[in-house]
């Protein structure tokens, strides 16, 4: 659909307005002031349904009317307003139907007019938030499955920048408590204090220690209990000897004195000499067994004391091989104690470490995949075809052959002709575009324009100062311009 017809009655500058419009490109010229950008205003007012206070200065009531349409349906347009209104009240009619409606938003269901022109367009390139429009307006021409994916993608963005710098920030505190940690440390005090030495072992070695060295100074004494009494073996021997001799002689002379007693008392003592002779001889065979029996135990305790005093040699010796005594348990558990408090150090620090690594590795997943989700949104971007050539966009803006889209990196000729380009693209509906400054595009570009809006069908109303031209002049473009 085009513009068949626009009717302006007191809208802003202009008194009067009517004009019939059939062709492709119109030329709007004058001087300053005389309502040419007023027309660009009212046509888009008329389209979109935005506008502010349009009533002409010390009138009462004014109109915009404008018929839109092609070959097969039409639709009028109309805008009335009053000093009581001053915004006016929009209505859109269709012919064939006769269908009316007072709702704005289904002016704009019908037409789906963006609404811009290009040196509105090229201001925008000045801020942050108007570079961000003019991404909007671009990226709303990309396919609608891309359009979602790439806010599937930007929203994903989002998340994985929020996760990422969580991510960063803590990794940024670990590091802080490694390098914290990594300072009580000297250099090689990660490999040498790594493992944590046991000293409970080690007060049981000294415990057990303890024990022997006491068990030590008993058996020592029963060695030397044992030596002394194999030492008095021989004496005792010697001793029981004599004890027999002695009890031996002492028999010899008891029969002696009993044989002179019998000399002496024959007759008498016959009886008493028998009884002696017994007893003499009871008396032998007693202190003989005895003597065997003291020889024999005599014999057994030496059997048990070198047996005993085998043992004591025996353990002493195996004592004597790691003598505890000779052994500084207390000093090998205070270096224990001082080797486990730099192994706490350490393994402190290596927990702390593995948390930092643990955080950089979740960082740098993130900074992966928004690595991955950018290159999949600038692939989807760069397959789908803008209509200018070498036009895409980033989060910052648009870029235009590699080159940022603002004031100083590209023309502003080269700004017009993007802007009227883009306008044409956006709007497949109502294939209508406004172009204010149109003198700045240069005749190459403005020719490059009319011959797009030609090809694709399109209708331009295009804005030129003429310095000296005091009327408002509308006229359609032809070759022999």
């Amino acid at each position: 659909m085009i513009i068949k017809k626009l009717e302006l009655s007191n809208f802003q500058v202009i008194k009067e307005f009517n004009a019939d419009f059939e062709g492709n490109v119109y030329f709007i010229t004058g001087d300053n002031e005389l309502g040419k950008s007023t027309l660009l205003k009212a046509i888009g007012a008329l389209l979109t349904g935005n506008r502010d206070a349009v009533l002409r200065n010390g009138e009462d009531k004014g109109f915009a009317k404008m018929v839109v349409g092609d070959d097969g349906e039409e639709y009028d347009v109309e805008l009335r307003f009053t000093k009581a209104n001053p915004r006016g009240t929009l209505s859109i009619k269709q012919k064939t139907t006769g269908m009316r409606s007072d709702n704005v938003s289904m002016l704009q269901k019908v037409f789906g007019y963006t609404d811009f022109d290009a040196v509105e367009f090229s201001r925008w390139s000045e801020t942050a938030e108007g570079r961000r429009k003019q991404v909007q307006y671009v990226r709303a021409l990309l396919p609608e499955n891309v359009q979602k994916r790439i806010a599937e993608i930007d929203a994903e963005v989002m998340t994985v920048k929020e996760k990422r710098k969580d991510a960063n920030a803590e990794v940024k505190t670990y590091t802080t408590i490694c390098a914290a940690a990594e300072k009580q440390l000297k250099p090689g005090d990660v490999k040498t204090y790594a493992e944590k030495i046991d000293i409970a072992d080690l007060m049981e070695e000294q415990n057990e220690n303890a024990r022997l060295i006491e068990k030590a100074k008993t058996v020592r004494t029963a060695l030397q209990t044992r030596t002394e009494q194999l030492e008095a073996i021989p004496g005792r021997i010697k001793a029981a000897e004599e004890t027999k001799n002695t009890e031996i002689d002492a028999a010899i002379k008891y029969e002696a004195e009993a044989q002179a007693e019998y000399d002496r008392i024959v007759a008498e003592a016959k009886k008493a000499l028998e009884a002696a002779k017994k007893k003499s001889k009871a008396d032998a065979k007693a202190a003989a067994d005895k003597y065997d029996e003291t020889l024999a135990q005599i014999q057994t305790d030496k059997a048990d004391y070198e047996t005993r005093k085998n043992n004591a040699a025996a353990w002493l010796a195996k004592y004597e091989e790691n003598n505890p005594e000779n052994l500084d348990t207390a000093e090998r558990l205070k270096q224990a104690e001082e080797h486990n408090k730099i192994n706490a150090l350490v393994v402190d620090y290596l927990t702390k470490k593995k948390q930092k690594d643990a955080a950089e590795k979740v960082a740098q997943t993130h900074e992966k995949k928004l690595s991955d989700l950018l290159k999949e949104r600038e692939t989807l971007i760069a397959k789908s075809e803008l209509p200018i050539a070498g036009l895409t966009f980033t989060d910052d803006g648009l870029e235009l052959n590699g080159v940022p889209f603002v004031a100083g990196k590209v023309s502003d000729s080269q700004i017009m002709e993007v802007a009227a380009k883009l306008i044409i693209a956006s709007n497949p509906t109502v294939k209508v575009f406004r172009i204010a400054r149109g003198e700045s595009l240069g005749a190459k570009r403005l020719q490059s324009l009319i011959e797009l809006a030609r090809k694709e069908g399109y209708q331009g109303f295009i804005e030129e100062v003429k310095r000296g031209q005091d009327d408002l002049i509308i006229e359609e473009y032809s070759e022999t311009e």
